[in-house]
């Protein structure tokens, strides 16, 4: 296991043990499980407990093409859907590039009862192979009020974690690379003088790329367009 991925493990274990520290025997507390999936063997290596106490559906008895059959069929084609664009966005990338995304999108599942409950799914590498390619996943569940049937042009999200925010994936802002790269310089902090060093062009340009980003996206500042640009996955 690479540092990355022991780090990320570290981490779920330390909330694991902070969690413990708060005992409850309310199962309808709980809003969240978690798992590990192998891309490359098809199998669950770790699943949470919580799973069964939300869902009523035994760990051991979920296998991958079991739980398949848990996703409510109106969503089951959105949901091989939103994993053809993840396997898409990720194909090119290899090694640190694996672990800077998370993958979110929502579907129903089927409890044990034979009712349904609607997950929000954060989907990101866990471990990578020699090659640097994706291997296994970790799988955040968190289950979302009610079980209403899903907007599908509206729920599937990627999260930037090195830049903290979610990709336009449609490019709605309608900036071109040079404009959305001088916004990101400036999230970064840097002045009109210093990106106009850092991208070898003139003080006058970056003056003029920085009013026409702000009328394209009317925005009254850059603060406000950041704050679009967080939130503009909302609307994908």
């Amino acid at each position: 296991m690479n540092k990355k991925s022991y780090n990320l493990w570290l981490d779920f274990i330390n909330n694991e043990k902070g969690k413990n520290l708060y005992h409850t025997t309310d199962a309808d507390k709980r809003t969240t499980y978690t798992f590990i999936y192998d891309c490359i063997n098809n199998s669950f290596t770790f699943m949470d407990s919580t799973f069964s106490a939300i869902t009523g559906h035994k760990v051991k008895a979920i296998t991958p093409g079991t739980y398949i059959d848990l996703i409510h069929p109106d969503d089951y084609e959105y949901f091989l859907e939103k994993k053809k664009q993840i396997q898409t966005f990720t194909n090119n990338l290899r090694f640190n590039d694996v672990f800077r995304y998370v993958f979110k999108y929502s579907y129903r599942l089927k409890k044990s009862d034979g009712s349904y409950i609607q997950v929000l799914q954060e989907y990101q590498a866990f471990e990578i192979n020699e090659q640097g390619y994706w291997a296994t996943s970790l799988v955040r569940h968190i289950i979302t009020e009610g079980s209403s049937i899903i907007s599908l042009n509206t729920d599937y999200q990627v999260y930037d974690k090195e830049k903290r925010i979610y990709l336009d994936l449609n490019n709605k802002l309608n900036l071109t690379s040079r404009e959305l790269e001088i916004v990101e310089l400036i999230k970064n902090g840097l002045t009109s003088k210093q990106i106009s060093l850092e991208l070898h062009i003139s003080i006058n340009t970056i003056l003029t790329h920085r009013k026409n980003i702000l009328s394209k996206t009317q925005s009254n500042s850059f603060i406000e367009l950041f704050h679009k640009m967080t939130g503009i996955t909302s609307q994908l």
